[in-house]
């Protein structure tokens, strides 16, 4: 059974719509049994993902990455400060000799001096902070945040110290204005904060729904950036980004892109758990 069908347009070629639609040529042949590859017809209705197949999910701890032209699991590793064993572990089914333009590979990101957080919910110290304050913040006990810290020493906090956060229910909610390319943060129903952003292009475009943040990552790196909040649409998320000129603009493959700067303010403020809606 098919879940998403494309209508052909004038100059596709099979290798232009697995782009566009973040597959490889060989799924759509294995999609579209039968068809001439070398006789596509404006209008002709393709399958392009099957019943079911929502993509590549990365687990906690990782990040989707999709490849572009000329990509090597080298060049890869290289990026984000990985090794090409290390992608081979997380990407058991890829063929390191047959990367696909518009395949999906999982990132694990190390955890390096990071606390072991078991939901991915971090926290970073800002100017001011203290243990009563953070603890407001987000809902929770002092003594729930000092227990999720063991070691902490709550009167000597330092700026940039990452700490895990209990989760309790968000006390913000998020709405995403593809049209506007906008990202607003509600609190009590108020407006908190508001941010300029990138969504993503005509063919590979932002999601629309409601969706939750499921997980947080510090640094993830390379075009994502500063920061990295996970979404429940298996592999779309919102992030920093290595190219601020394009904020403002539909320009990403789909996730919600942000200047470094806003997306640090965002991280320190949105907890997992936290409620996003997409509109058009």
């Amino acid at each position: 059974m098919c879940s998403e069908f494309y209508s052909v347009r004038p100059g596709d070629t099979l290798f232009l719509i697995a782009q566009r639609r973040g597959t490889t040529v060989g799924e759509l042949l294995r999609l579209n049994p039968g068809i001439d590859p070398d006789n596509l017809r404006p209008g002709q209705s393709i399958c392009v993902r099957g019943d079911g197949d929502e993509g590549v999910v990365c687990p906690l701890g990782s990040i989707p990455y999709t490849i572009s032209q000329g990509d090597t699991l080298a060049s890869i590793a290289m990026r984000f400060a990985t090794t090409v064993d290390a992608l081979k572990a997380s990407n058991p089914d890829v063929d390191p000799l047959n990367l696909q333009v518009g395949q999906r590979l999982c990132i694990s990101q190390p955890i390096g001096d990071l606390p072991p957080c078991p939901d991915e919910n971090y926290y970073v110290i800002r100017r001011g902070d203290t243990v009563g304050s953070i603890a407001a913040a987000f809902g929770v006990e002092q003594r729930e945040l000092l227990t999720a810290n063991p070691g902490i020493r709550p009167n000597n906090l330092q700026i940039g110290q990452v700490l895990c956060l209990p989760l309790a229910p968000s006390p913000v909610e998020i709405i995403i204005n593809i049209g506007a390319k906008r990202l607003t943060v509600y609190k009590n129903g108020r407006v908190f904060r508001q941010y300029v952003v990138a969504t993503g292009k005509e063919e590979t475009p932002t999601p629309t729904g409601v969706f939750t943040v499921i997980n947080k990552q510090i640094d993830p790196g390379g075009p994502y950036g500063t920061r990295w909040l996970g979404l429940s649409r298996r592999g779309y998320g919102i992030h920093g980004t290595n190219d601020p000129s394009s904020i403002g603009k539909a320009a990403s493959n789909g996730c919600v892109r942000m200047f470094n700067e806003d997306v640090e303010a965002l991280f320190s403020i949105v907890p997992v758990g936290t409620v996003v809606r997409i509109l058009p």
